[in-house]
């Protein structure tokens, strides 16, 4: 019984160290608003668009843009994503390590564009360089290659996620899209909002679970064969 109960304690070690040694990736979730003073065709459809920001190891950090419109709205589609960094930033995201269509969900293409988000100069603070941007591949005339209902684009940056997430909060970042195919045909832009203060969601590394499951089986069979040895 000893040599069990010590088992299990080092069993139970040893899962402890799995999980400190595991440290989560973060994301947090920002929705986007509407621009004060620029066209009001796509006001009622913000709620769609989302971009979802993650640490995702090795000091890069991953922008996922998703369109959740549905039904009769699943048509709408994200031609455009811009960024405005501002100059007191300019060491937070390098537009040579921009890495478009990174884990692309849908028939999703883009490239870089310098191109200016439309209504932007209607952005407080934007800064309308056009130095990190993406539109879709053939440009924005069809949607062809956009991410339209149920789709989402990925973009990835070498950068600290601490210092982007506190970039986005003080507005010294600003995410930008362009959405067309609208009500009868039009086109909005939005830029994102500020989200409530909330903590950084874990997402499990791939590793925790890997080194959970490869103990327990292991584990698992030391302790029945244990169990079956007669007693002295």
């Amino acid at each position: 019984m000893k040599a069990i109960a010590i088992a299990s304690l080092i069993i139970t070690g040893i899962g402890t160290t799995v999980i400190a040694t595991s440290a989560p990736a973060s994301a947090l979730s920002f929705s986007f608003q509407n621009i004060t003073g620029g066209d009001t065709d796509g006001d009622t459809f913000v709620n769609n668009f989302s971009v979802d920001v993650t640490d995702n190891g090795n000091d890069t950090v991953l922008f996922k843009f998703s369109n959740q419109a549905s039904g009769s709205q699943a048509g709408q589609s994200l031609k455009q994503v811009a960024f405005s960094v501002d100059p007191t930033k300019s060491g937070l995201l390098s537009a040579s390590n921009m890495v478009l269509n990174v884990g692309n969900v849908g028939t999703v293409n883009f490239e870089k564009s310098t191109k200016n988000l439309s209504q932007s100069n209607n952005i407080s603070g934007w800064n309308d360089k056009g130095e990190f941007g993406a539109n879709t591949i053939g440009g924005q005339g069809g949607n062809d290659n956009a991410v339209q209902g149920g789709e989402s684009l990925g973009i990835t940056f070498n950068a600290n996620f601490n210092d982007v997430i506190a970039a986005l909060n003080a507005r010294t970042l600003m995410v930008g899209i362009h959405v067309g195919s609208l009500t009868n045909g039009a086109s909005d832009s939005y830029f994102n909002a500020i989200p409530s203060p909330q903590p950084p969601k874990s997402v499990p590394e791939p590793g925790l679970l890997i080194g959970l499951f490869g103990i327990t089986p292991f584990a698992a069979a030391w302790l029945k064969r244990k169990n079956l040895k007669p007693a002295a």
